[in-house]
This record gives C-alpha cells, sequence and structure tokens, in this order.
C-alpha cells in the first residue's frame, strides 16, 4: 500500500538533507522529503543518503521539499534509476517548473534537469509523476559557468549551393552566438494571413522573421482521390510572403505515408485514438513498410518514396526559381518514434533521409536548401539517429514544456555534442524562450518557432514584446536586406541607382573594414566589407537594371589598400570574435 502524506505537511523545512559532496555542490535526498502517493526503498543498491523514491505510477504521485541554496548560477541534477526505458518527469524549483527524460538505466545514474539562478532564500524542490515508472535517489545542484558557443563555418553540406543560399548561410552563421531569429509556425494551407492578428495584437505589431510551414498537403496520398486535400498554394504564398517582406522561410513535412493508410472512420472529425487518412503521417496511422521498401530500390514501394520526394522537390523548385532559399527541415523527430519515418529505428531513418537529400539535390538539382536534422531531444542513443555531418547543415530541437521552463537543460545536452559543428536551434515549441533567461544562462538559439497561435495563450502581451523588443532578438523590421527580397537592389550595385559602377566602388572604398550588418557594400551578407566584396563588384560592373548603364574603366584599389585589406580578411578569418548588434 502507498503512502499518501496529509497536505498538512506540506512544505516542512529541509535544511540538513543536503550533502555537499563536491565544493560548491549542494545534494537533496529524495527519502527526506515530503511524500504524496509514492514510498522510499532500500532493495535496489547503489543509491545515495538512506535510500530512495519509488512508485510514481499515478497522476498525482510527487515529492517536494523546501531548500535554501546559496545565491549562484547552477545546474540540477536528478539521481534516479529507469528500469522500464527513457521515462519523462516534470520537476519544479521554486516558480519554474520544467519536464526532463531519464534514460534506461538499471542502476543509479543521473540526468540534467536544466540551469537554475538562484537567489538564496528558500525554494521549493519537487519531482513529479510525468510518465512515471522511475526511481528518484537525489536532487543535486552544482556550480555552472557557461561555456563559451563556438564560432560554426559557412559552408553548407551541398557544395553546389547557389548564391543566395549561401548569404543566407553567412547571416545565419554570422550571428549565431550572438543574436537569435524570431520565428513562427504558420497555419499552412488554410489561406491563412501571416502573422495572424492574434500574433500582431500581443506582439504590439512586430512581425516574426521567420515564417515557418509545412508541405503535408503535397503529399501524394492526401491529394489522391477520395480525400483530394488542397494545400491553397502555400507554396507560392510563403514564397510570395519572402519576397514581398524580406523575409526568411522554413519549411518542414508532415508526410503522409505513401500508401497503406490505416484510415479509420472518423465521421465528425473528432476520433481519440483513430487514425483517419490526414493522421497518415503518424506510425500508427499506416502499415507502410520503409524498410522493405529501402531494401528493394526496384520494387514498388520505394518507387513511392521517391514518387512522394518529387512532389515536394517540384514545390521546392518554386522557391529555387524565385531565388529563395529554404531552411528544410524534413523527417523531424523521428527518434520520438511517433512518426511513421522514425518507426524502425536510426538505421532505417538515416537511409531514408540520405535518399532525400540526393534525390532533392542532384535528381531535381535543388541548391536552395539549408538541410536541419530535427531532434525530438538529446535523449538515449541520439546520437545514432544523426544522418551526418556531410548532409546537415543546422540541428533543431522541438521541444514541448512548460512555459516557465528555460529549456536550458536541452540546450546543453546538445550544444555539448555540436558546439563549433553545427548551428543549434529552437525549430519548433509549445512554449516561447525568455530572453533575460537565454542572457543569464548562456543561451543562443539560431532562431525559435512556436507552433502556431494556440500556444501563445500562455503569454501575455508584456511577455511577448519583451521577448521581441529585446536587443538579441531579430524581428522581421531588423532584418538586412536580403538579396531575394523585391525591394533588394542589383547585386553589386551598392548605392541603388540602379547601375553597377564606377560610383558603387566609391561605396565599398568609403565602408572598406567596417563589420555589422545592413551595409551597403557587403554583397556576401557577412557581415564585413572586404576583399570579397571588391571582387564581386568588379565580377557585376556594367549590369543595370531597368535602365541601361554603360560600362566604365575599372577603378583598381592602390597596392596598399589591397594589403591592407588582405590583412584585415586575414586577421578577421582567425579571430573569434562576433559582431555585435
Amino acid at each position: 500500500m502507498k503512502w499518501l502524506v496529509s497536505s498538512a505537511l506540506l512544505f516542512v523545512l529541509v535544511a540538513p538533507a543536503h550533502a555537499q559532496l563536491c565544493q560548491g555542490c549542494f545534494r537533496y535526498e529524495a527519502e527526506t522529503a515530503q511524500l504524496f502517493g509514492v514510498d522510499v526503498r532500500t532493495n535496489v543498491s547503489g543509491y545515495s543518503g538512506t535510500g530512495y523514491v519509488t512508485n510514481f505510477d499515478a497522476s498525482t504521485d510527487k515529492f517536494e521539499m523546501n531548500a535554501s541554496v546559496p545565491t549562484g548560477l547552477y545546474e540540477l541534477w536528478v539521481g534516479y534509476r529507469s528500469e522500464y526505458g527513457q521515462k519523462g518527469y516534470t520537476y519544479k524549483v521554486g516558480s519554474e517548473t520544467g519536464s526532463g527524460m531519464f534514460d534506461k538505466s538499471l542502476t543509479f545514474s543521473t540526468d540534467r534537469a536544466g540551469l537554475f539562478n538562484l537567489t538564496g532564500g528558500t525554494k521549493t524542490l519537487g519531482i513529479y509523476k510525468d510518465w512515471g515508472y522511475h526511481d528518484v535517489d537525489y536532487l543535486e545542484f552544482r556550480p555552472f559557468t557557461p561555456p563559451p558557443i563556438q564560432p560554426i563555418s559557412s559552408q553548407l553540406s551541398d557544395p553546389l549551393a547557389n548564391q543566395n543560399t549561401q548569404m543566407l548561410m553567412n547571416y545565419l552563421t554570422g550571428i549565431y552566438g550572438q543574436q537569435t531569429l524570431a520565428g513562427h509556425q504558420h497555419d499552412g494551407s488554410k489561406n491563412l494571413a501571416f502573422p495572424s492578428s492574434t500574433y500582431l495584437n500581443l506582439s504590439g505589431g512586430l512581425k516574426p522573421a521567420i515564417r515557418a510551414s509545412d508541405f503535408m498537403e503535397y503529399s501524394p496520398s492526401r491529394r489522391a482521390a477520395p480525400f483530394n486535400s488542397n494545400p491553397n498554394n502555400e507554396s507560392e504564398q510563403s514564397l510570395n510572403w519572402a519576397k514581398q517582406n524580406n523575409g526568411i522561410v522554413s519549411m518542414s513535412w508532415h508526410w503522409n505515408a505513401p500508401a497503406n493508410l490505416v484510415n479509420d472512420p472518423c465521421p465528425d472529425g473528432s476520433c481519440p485514438g483513430k487514425y483517419p487518412w490526414w493522421r497518415g503521417f503518424y506510425t500508427q496511422g499506416t502499415t507502410f513498410n520503409l524498410p522493405g521498401a529501402l531494401a528493394n530500390p526496384t520494387g514498388s514501394d520505394h518507387q513511392l518514396l521517391l514518387r512522394d520526394i518529387d512532389a515536394i522537390g517540384v514545390e521546392l523548385k518554386k522557391f529555387q526559381d524565385q531565388g529563395v532559399p529554404v531552411i528544410w527541415r524534413p523527417l523531424h523527430e523521428a527518434q520520438g518514434g511517433w512518426f511513421w519515418w522514425g518507426a524502425h529505428g536510426p538505421t532505417a531513418f538515416k537511409e531514408l533521409w540520405r535518399l532525400t537529400h540526393d534525390r532533392l539535390t542532384n535528381h531535381h538539382g535543388l541548391h536552395n536548401l539549408i538541410w536541419e536534422f530535427t531532434s525530438s531531444a538529446a535523449e538515449g542513443n541520439h546520437l545514432d539517429w544523426y544522418p551526418g555531418d556531410d548532409v546537415v547543415d543546422m540541428v533543431g530541437l522541438d521541444i514541448y514544456t512548460d512555459p516557465a521552463s528555460s529549456m536550458s537543460g536541452q540546450w546543453y545536452d546538445v550544444l555539448a555534442h555540436y558546439n563549433g559543428r553545427k548551428m543549434i536551434a529552437l525549430s519548433e515549441s509549445g512554449t516561447l524562450p525568455n530572453a533575460a533567461s537565454m542572457e543569464t544562462y548562456g543561451i543562443s538559439w539560431e532562431y525559435f518557432s512556436l507552433w502556431q497561435d494556440g500556444f501563445l495563450d500562455d503569454f501575455t502581451a508584456q511577455q511577448v514584446q519583451a521577448l521581441l523588443n529585446d536587443d538579441d532578438v531579430i524581428t522581421l523590421n531588423e532584418l538586412p536586406t536580403l538579396p531575394w527580397s523585391n525591394s533588394a537592389p542589383l547585386a553589386g550595385d551598392f548605392n541603388r541607382n540602379g547601375v553597377v559602377d564606377a560610383a558603387d566602388y566609391v561605396v565599398w572604398r568609403n565602408s572598406m573594414g567596417q563589420a555589422g550588418w545592413g551595409l551597403a557594400a557587403d554583397s556576401d551578407l557577412n557581415g564585413r566589407i572586404d576583399a570579397a566584396d571588391y571582387a564581386f563588384w568588379r565580377s557585376r560592373l556594367g549590369q543595370a537594371g531597368s535602365g541601361a548603364g554603360a560600362t566604365s574603366a575599372v577603378p583598381e584599389p592602390a597596392s596598399l589598400v589591397l594589403i591592407g585589406i588582405t590583412m584585415l580578411v586575414t586577421t578577421i578569418s582567425r579571430s573569434c570574435t562576433r559582431i555585435a548588434r
């Protein structure tokens, strides 16, 4: 029988419950807390203190304690055991609640819950069931100093990436570690305005720099009879938004399985636990045999995979034809197993990723894609799912947690593996980041993208505007002029007079050596004026827009200037200094 402690015993201060195991560390034993529906056991060895807490199996099961930790920045580590596989848990530290994941472990191990900037005084600590069926040994606060975020190479995985895509990559890597792009997930294929009036009312009129959308309705199994799904020109609407508003586009694909949809009856559109055709991207919504399709390239199921990839290739080519690069995040959250492309393990997933990459890049000649691998979290064997540096440009995390969570644990779990290798984005979330917490904890997402408008209900206008108005968060109006924008000048026309001529050389010469964003002569959007910009201007000399321009003699920089430029470029390339906004 489980022990239920009366609510009258809530919040008894547990001053002596910690043991200082390392310099500045504070450990609080779970068995000394106030227990609600859970038990203290000692039958499995290896625990700290006098026991551990177990039997988290009812929705109200938890333990709580009050503790006083000195002022400082700490990591919270949870001592645990999880015999029955990965198990989610919920934690609380003062007013902040968040979630984590215990990896399977038959012995007592540790998991980093997140970072906390504690200001002294008494705080309520707690662990709550969530998935349950795990054992908790202790909570331990360890002093923490954020590591520096290392610079990322702007080299794309596609060596034939076109100029606009390379320019976007230059910009993304240039701001990484210093600034974060604001994004938002559009409710696609419904002919809705972006951003919505709901968003604008909360944001005070500020707009996201990134429009994130979805190719879901372009999946052939959705478009075919009898379902006849209508994507309502979502591709055209997204690329036109980018061109008309000087914005950035991110696209995902909830890929309805190519065949073998379960298609449970659902006449009223509300059918919990059922999988009608429009939920065919879920593992339980199809019996499509992915390993079998991959193993037989001449088979009909393999051809269906290619058919579907080709259908999306047609849509992505629309962006390329208009000069619009795409942050492309296909096959997302595979590690979770809830989507069919991740249901058969990492080997089949990585093979499908590489098939998709090869088909779009080499067969369709698409060189406008920045490939983003999206993980559900850095848990368990998450590295086994990574397709490889040669086919990935950016790593994204999809996080759904309590609105008060800093998401610091997830950030640092991933940063430990990709720092200096790949940019990290909050590619999809059920909560907005907090700008002050990002600054305190050293978190610097490449971008964030809240999943549609529903999750805005958790935030006030004051909170949304505090985030979007932060100096380190970039909204649509703060982007530099992007080359695919309708407002962009002719390439190389630094003074915007409609012709590339000697006057543009003067603009370059007068700004040579400057660094920052929005500089007129920054032809490659890397945040600095250097010899590469002169070479670009020289290659465009004489070109004109709507009017004609005469070719003039090419002004050549003095040799000393060129030497200075070379030294400047060398210094910049060797420096890890970031460009401040």
